[in-house]
């Protein structure tokens, strides 16, 4: 069994087969999330999309307090943490926009993300857990290789941001579901954490619909099966 929780902003949790997987955990600092940063701790494995301080979040002091957890990203992003914070090489899969790769038994990709990030390039990742394939866009905007990523992966799920301003809105999201084409649902991300990212959630939901696909609007920290 899979599940996914949304905890507010970009930060998304999914347990699959054991399992804790953890992606852009602004926890502390997310006006939305409802859960102490210790009921995370336990997370095995943490995806960073990009460095912006509302995606890479509460990464570091996760991985200190826990020594078995494993994190994803961008070459160039785990070499400054391990050069600014020590995280160690050996607790990081070193990787970049490509295929899969094996981590502790999931399917894992970066993919191409349309951002800014101070170190490496921004991406998304997609997971695939054997009976799903979730597909968290990270920041970006709508661009047409999302229809080479819904052709490689062929995605389940989707989690685009529909925020507007720094990353799609949420008439631009509906449109990158026609490019991934998900098959089980296409939920929103980045949006009303606070004044600049405010949107209609509502619209969100018709234009999803009106493009032939289904909305799932989660309120932060609901849980969901896949």
């Amino acid at each position: 069994m899979t599940s996914l929780r949304w905890l507010g902003h970009a930060a998304t949790e999914i347990k699959v087969n054991g399992l804790r997987i953890l992606i852009d955990p602004l926890i502390k600092d997310n006006p939305l999330n409802k859960f102490p940063l210790e009921d995370f701790y336990g997370a095995d494995i943490i995806g960073i999309t990009h460095d912006h301080y509302d995606h890479l979040g509460d990464a570091i002091e996760l991985m200190k307090n826990n020594d078995k957890s494993k994190l994803i990203a961008t070459w160039d992003l785990e070499n400054f943490l391990n050069n600014q914070y020590k995280i160690p090489w050996e607790r990081m899969i070193p990787a970049n926009v490509g295929g899969y790769i094996d981590v502790e038994g999931i399917k894992m990709a970066l993919t191409k993300a349309v951002h800014s990030s101070e170190h490496g390039d921004p991406t998304g990742i997609v997971i695939n857990t054997g009976d799903n394939v979730i597909y968290h866009a990270g920041d970006t905007g709508l661009f047409e290789d999302m229809k080479l990523i819904g052709e490689l992966f062929s995605p389940d799920y989707v989690l685009l941001p529909s925020g507007g301003r720094f990353t799609m809105d949420p008439f631009q999201s509906s449109i990158a579901s026609t490019m991934l084409k998900p098959r089980k649902g296409v939920i929103p991300i980045h949006y009303n954490t606070w004044d600049l990212i405010n949107v209609n959630v509502g619209d969100f939901e018709n234009y999803v619909k009106e493009k032939g696909f289904k909305p799932l609007v989660l309120y932060p920290g609901q849980e969901i099966e896949l």
